[in-house]
């Protein structure tokens, strides 16, 4: 413990002594961060001190963006919000230094209470509301705390549910709706109805015009600038002075930096036909597994409602047989051929069975009829479309036409697409353009290849992992949560081999389970790949969150068990949220403005890496803001430390989603556990489906969940 004098004459339990900055990096940050904090503390009231650890101020000079003539209430509000971290930077061969970070968000803000919104109509039944409380840290601002979820309203007092041991009931003056983004515009509708859609579009285009890369860096800098001239100290008579921010322009050391390039992918097993074009190389001589692909003719059921069977036949026809016409102002035809075309398929066995109306029941029953249709002939259907609406979305589990349909055919191992009415009204190119889309995860469904990434010179087998998790939980609050771990598995060509789950556990055996897992896992591969006991093998593990030291430690004795001796680990934590952001000067105007290039990499340490997986030339609306890097960060326990090719390797992994041609926002390791995550969640609440099915079904082994 080290007892820091803030003020001169501060009694010390001990003798005053000096400590070097540069042996004492981590003190250096956390005192710095303070004197960040501290020097908030002393701004206008109007600023409000929200957080200590990291420092987060909402600031007074932009208290809110949105302007009065949009004709919002001054109550509703969109503040900005500037948050402060400190990081240590080593560069390799340097020393390490201390850096001051800024990021800048908007925080949504409803400050009425439920019973002026429910004057104006707004519907509280089902949504989660909160009270002002203070802070424990009597220096930060007071907070909204969770209070549960309104079931009953009338008119005076809310009953609420998950309430985790508050109050059950609560006068309306008292509560404050949850200030999410949903509730903001549900507001909005109640109070505008018939504008409401015109006045939300321009508060995203005012929302959109803060979180543009000119405007962010402006912002940024500011901050940044006002702290350098604040003559700041970290402890009684120890002065802390800021250098320029980090630009490669400047004379200030920047961490070394490069570009990653869209990788080139593989088109046949032999290596002969490569290219980084992937569209281009299937139209012009099909996917990897041509030669070999068995479902050349499949079996095709078709669920739409009575009202949209003409329009789901047309789009059907399109889907297979393509659009040729359809091209972009330079040419290209994203679905020339079609499903058939472009993957070589023949014309399939195609049945209509048609749902009365868009009901659950409706949806079960046709789908029970196409299932029923199949066992009679003993063809079983490789494939099941179905019609869907967005607005379902809004529809519990336990009611969606989607769902119900899609655990009837899952049940019997056939995988399902959804087409969506949307998607059929869409303008011609961006129509032809999902629909190359769908085409793509559909054949990936029936267990075709598309393409591979072209494999590396190497000598060791490897295997890349990714280590997602879906959590049972009925309520947002209180006990009952339980964990189920989501392994995906990929060979190091991005071939996805399987996907694993363990059974849902209490957190505190989820290592435990994961290991079992694990186990099973590498067998399997192991057996499929005839590996031998000395062989060299690498296992790469990307994960959503920072790896517990236990399961770091349960993956090392669960690969250690099987006898395996030549075994090399890599534990990667893919983190989204971090406090850094990446500006490119030399991208000063278009809609990706100062947005860096795609694959642009940064090396922080020699276990930190910034890594750009949405570039500009990715960004479709200037609304969308300047994209933030992913952090990758090692984990202590790792036995292969090469960042540069697992930073690389994560670049590559995000141009190789079989969901989309368009690059990916993470590695598919990850894209594709978070997207089993929230296909088990809607499946679990859907009646009748059996937990099983998503352990043992033959289904389960190819990509289902595109």
């Amino acid at each position: 413990m080290v007892v820091v004098p803030l003020k001169p004459g501060a009694e010390l339990p001990g003798h005053r002594m000096e400590l070097p900055a540069a042996d004492n990096m981590r003190l250096l940050a956390t005192l710095t961060r303070e004197a960040v904090f501290r020097r908030l503390l002393t701004l206008p009231s109007a600023y409000r001190v929200v957080s200590r650890r990291p420092p987060i101020v909402e600031t007074a000079k932009q208290e809110n963006v949105i302007p009065p003539s949009i004709g919002l209430p001054p109550w509703l509000k969109k503040r900005v919000v500037l948050r402060f971290e400190t990081r240590i930077i080593k560069h390799p061969g340097e020393e390490p230094y201390v850096v001051l970070t800024c990021g800048n968000r908007l925080r949504t803000v409803i400050e009425v209470d439920c019973g002026q919104l429910h004057e104006i109509g707004m519907p509280l039944i089902g949504n989660y509301v909160s009270t002002w409380t203070d802070n424990p840290d009597p220096k930060v601002a007071r907070r909204l705390r969770l209070a549960g979820r309104v079931v009953a309203n009338d008119g005076k007092v809310l009953r609420l549910a998950d309430h985790d041991g508050g109050p059950e009931e609560m006068a309306l003056g008292f509560a404050f709706l949850e200030p999410t983004r949903a509730n903001f515009n549900a507001v909005v509708q109640a109070l505008m109805q018939g504008r409401a859609e015109r006045v939300l579009k321009e508060v995203q285009e005012i929302e959109g015009e803060l979180r543009a890369g000119k405007a962010s860096l402006e912002t940024l800098q500011r901050a940044l600038s006002y702290f350098g001239r604040a003559g700041l100290q970290i402890a009684d008579g120890v002065p802390l002075q800021f250098e320029s921010p980090l630009d490669q322009a400047e004379s200030v050391p920047f961490p070394p930096a490069e570009v990653f390039q869209r990788p080139t992918f593989s088109f046949d097993p032999s290596g002969s036909r490569n290219d980084n074009w992937t569209q281009r190389q299937l139209d012009k001589t099909g996917p990897y597994d041509r030669a070999t692909f068995e479902r050349k003719r499949p079996r095709i059921a078709v669920i739409c409602e009575t009202r949209r069977r003409g329009a789901m036949a047309e789009t059907v026809a399109h889907f297979l047989e393509g659009l040729p016409e359809v091209q972009s102002h330079k040419g290209f035809v994203p679905h020339a051929t079609g499903l058939l075309g472009r993957f070589r398929l023949q014309k399939p066995q195609v049945e209509f069975f048609e749902a009365k109306d868009d009901s659950a029941d409706a949806y079960a029953e046709a789908a029970r009829n196409a299932l029923s249709a199949a066992a009679t002939r003993d063809q079983p259907w490789d494939l099941a479309l179905v019609q869907v609406q967005r607005s379902w979305k809004d529809r519990p589990a336990t009611s969606s036409p989607y769902w119900w349909a899609k655990a009837a055919f899952l049940r019997r191992d056939v995988p399902v697409q959804a087409l969506s009415a949307e998607m059929m009204a869409m303008g011609d190119f961006e129509y032809a353009c999902a629909l190359a889309n769908v085409s793509l995860a559909t054949y990936a469904k029936l267990g075709g290849t598309p393409w591979l990434l072209k494999a590396r010179p190497s000598t060791d087998h490897e295997l890349v992992f990714g280590l997602g998790s879906h959590t049972h939980k009925e309520r947002r609050r209180g006990a009952g949560e339980r964990v189920v771990g989501i392994t995906t598995v990929f060979s190091s060509q991005g071939n996805y081999l399987l996907d694993a789950r363990t059974a849902a556990v209490p957190f505190d055996r989820y290592p435990e389970a994961l290991r079992a897992t694990l186990i099973e896992a590498v067998k399997r591969v192991r057996q499929e790949e005839a590996w031998r006991a000395g062989d060299t093998v690498r296992l790469v593990f990307h994960a959503f969150t920072q790896m517990r030291q236990e399961t770091a430690d349960a993956v090392v004795a669960a690969v250690e068990s099987m006898g395996l001796s030549g075994v090399k680990f890599a534990f990667l934590h893919v983190a989204e949220d971090h406090p850094f952001t990446l500006f490119d000067h030399a991208s000063a105007t278009g809609k990706g403005a100062y947005a860096p290039e795609r694959g642009q990499a940064v090396e922080l340490s020699d276990h930190e890496w910034l890594l750009a997986l949405t570039g500009r030339d990715q960004i479709r609306a200037a609304s969308q803001g300047i994209p933030d890097p992913v952090l990758l960060r090692l984990h202590e326990k790792s036995t292969f430390r090469d960042m540069r090719t697992l930073t690389r390797q994560v670049s590559d992994f995000a141009c190789h989603s079989w969901r989309t041609y368009e690059r990916a926002r993470l590695p598919i390791t990850l894209l594709y556990a978070d997207e089993i995550a929230k296909q088990l969640a809607g499946l679990e609440r859907t009646p009748g489906w059996d937990p099983d099915t998503a352990v043992v079904g033959a289904v389960m082994r190819r990509p289902w969940f595109l």
